[in-house]
């Protein structure tokens, strides 16, 4: 998991608008979504969380939060866990990378970081990273943005436009995937690509500690 900061604030200075088609990225923006991730952001448009009720998306309840609202219960067979004690994540099956093939950061006011632990969140923010992660692992992202379009009131917005297709998304992860292949000259998820993400960092890294 890397800083939010730059990305977050690339968001907010676009404008949301709904596309049916990305703008086309260079092969340098491409290699570096590979390594940096691609962001899809949740915006609330009613129902706004709060920490107790997004915490139903874990297929748990936390009793020192209680849920007003169960809206969340509908997506907790994604295998959503806590992690770092602030964010969430689906961990991947081989333990690659950082252990976590899809992370979730509440956002509230812009930011990842806020005083109030149970006030309403505004949004959520998933992160994918395609070198972190096998070709395969895709299908989990897709799971997500489904979860989230068909269960949850949403605004879906993928750099800084608006999107209800799926496939404008999965079309970008496939752009990504080609130039690892054809220009970085990796395959995600193995060795070699996970050392483009992390350096000299351990291959995997427990996300809950």
């Amino acid at each position: 998991m890397r800083s939010l900061s730059l990305i977050i604030l690339t968001v907010f200075l676009f404008g949301f608008q709904e596309q049916k088609e990305l703008n086309e990225k260079s092969s340098a923006e491409l290699k570096t979504m590979a390594t940096k991730g691609i962001y899809i952001e949740f915006i609330f448009k009613s129902n706004k969380p709060t920490f107790g009720e997004l915490f139903l998306i874990t297929g748990s309840e936390d009793p020192k939060f209680p849920a007003q609202n169960r809206q969340f219960e509908k997506l907790n067979n994604l295998g959503f866990s806590f992690i770092d004690y602030a964010y969430y994540g689906i961990k991947n099956e081989n333990k690659i990378g950082d252990g976590v093939t899809i992370w979730l950061f509440p956002m509230k006011n812009g930011n990842t970081e806020y005083d109030d632990y149970d006030a309403p969140f505004d949004s959520m923010l998933m992160e994918y990273t395609v070198l972190s992660n096998t070709e395969k692992s895709s299908y989990v992202v897709k799971k997500v943005f489904f979860a989230f379009k068909d269960n949850i009131d949403v605004k879906i917005v993928f750099e800084g436009k608006e999107v209800n297709d799926y496939k404008i998304i999965e079309n970008r992860i496939n752009d990504i995937i080609e130039v690892c292949r054809t220009e970085l000259k990796v395959e995600p998820g193995s060795e070699e690509a996970l050392r483009l993400v992390w350096g000299t960092m351990p291959l995997y890294k427990n996300g809950n500690n």
